[in-house]
């Protein structure tokens, strides 16, 4: 795996001009994904004010300014386009303060649990090393598919749509070194089909990589039937990873007797109300794997255990005798905990 911070999986994803990246990208957001999208950074960084929209008036002159102070963004493609000296030294200006910034809120995402960050970036092999990402996504679609979107969706002729599918590096030289390659030559059902199967397998990766180590079972439990919904989000999450889940309701006795079977789980999760009859039963069956129990405040001084649904709220677990020490990525011990 290249490059990974602890506990996240760090996704690039691109796509020339008018393949469809975009939609790509709104659906990974849609099932779950944190997305980073480098053109809002960009923006951000060349808000009036700033030192960065003063460096490139400073290079291209005042006259890339509108009335109000802010980048006249058209004037300054009009400057670079077809310009490659141009081009190089508008991105030594942006992309230092780009990069800052997603450094920032990679390390944010890592911080509240997220587990697959997407960075939506339109020049990633162009600006960037590709190594700094665990996996690569391309979405790609052919020249003339493109040419005839560009015409329909900006009203360019063919001219100007050439030119500006030009100004990038051609996709070919991309897929070779790009993990998960999403064609978007046909329906949007097809794109969807595929870009499905794409964020499937990073999922997949995401929360392997999350476990930081080999794990193969997780015992739920819960005081009475019902009450085993509320564990389905971490029964999902950890069969996404191939987890043995197995699921207990009732009492110590009844508990006990499901640690009793087979090999011992590697860790234990146990609702609110099923919390002190877990505890009974891990204690009597020689403490086998991790427990943990739901707990009902908010904010507990306790463990904090990320096992957050995906698109939903974390949900705060808390270990027996463990209020103090610094939280941990997941249930299960990893190579790379959190500091």
């Amino acid at each position: 795996m290249r490059g990974a911070l602890a506990a996240v999986l760090n996704i690039g994803l691109t796509g020339n001009i008018a393949a469809g990246k975009t939609t790509v990208v709104n659906l990974f957001r849609r099932w779950g994904a944190t997305i980073i999208d480098a053109d809002a950074l960009a923006h951000e960084a060349q808000a009036p004010g700033g030192e960065v929209l003063a460096a490139i008036a400073n290079r291209f002159g005042a006259d890339v300014l509108a009335s109000d102070g802010s980048l006249d963004r058209a004037a300054l493609r009009g400057k670079v386009m077809g310009d490659q000296a141009a081009l190089d030294a508008l991105n030594q200006i942006v992309h230092p303060a780009v990069r800052r910034r997603r450094e920032e809120l990679l390390r944010a995402a890592r911080e509240n649990g997220d587990l697959l960050v997407v960075n939506d970036i339109p020049l990633l092999f162009e600006v960037l090393d590709p190594a700094q990402f665990d996996a690569l996504v391309l979405v790609d679609a052919n020249t003339a598919l493109r040419r005839t979107r560009l015409r329909a969706m900006r009203g360019l002729a063919n001219e100007e749509a050439d030119r500006m599918i030009a100004a990038q590096m051609p996709a070919e030289r991309k897929r070779s070194r790009s993990d998960f390659v999403i064609e978007n030559d046909g329906s949007l059902a097809e794109l969807e089909r595929q870009a499905r199967a794409a964020f499937d397998e990073l999922r997949r990766r995401a929360v392997v990589a999350a476990l930081g180590r080999p794990a193969r079972s997780l015992l739920l439990a819960a005081a009475q039937a019902r009450e085993q919904r509320t564990l389905n989000p971490i029964a999902a999450r950890y069969a996404d990873a191939g987890v043995a889940i197995s699921r207990v309701s009732g009492s110590a006795a009844a508990i006990e007797k499901a640690l009793s079977r087979g090999a011992p789980p590697d860790a234990i999760v146990a609702t609110a109300a099923a919390a002190s009859a877990a505890e009974q039963a891990w204690e009597r069956a020689g403490r086998p794997g991790v427990l943990a129990a739901l707990s009902a405040d908010p904010d507990p001084v306790a463990v904090r255990l990320d096992l957050r649904p995906w698109g939903g709220d974390r949900l705060r677990l808390v270990e027996p005798g463990a209020a103090g020490l610094a939280p941990r990525a997941d249930l299960f011990p990893s190579a790379n905990p959190l500091p």
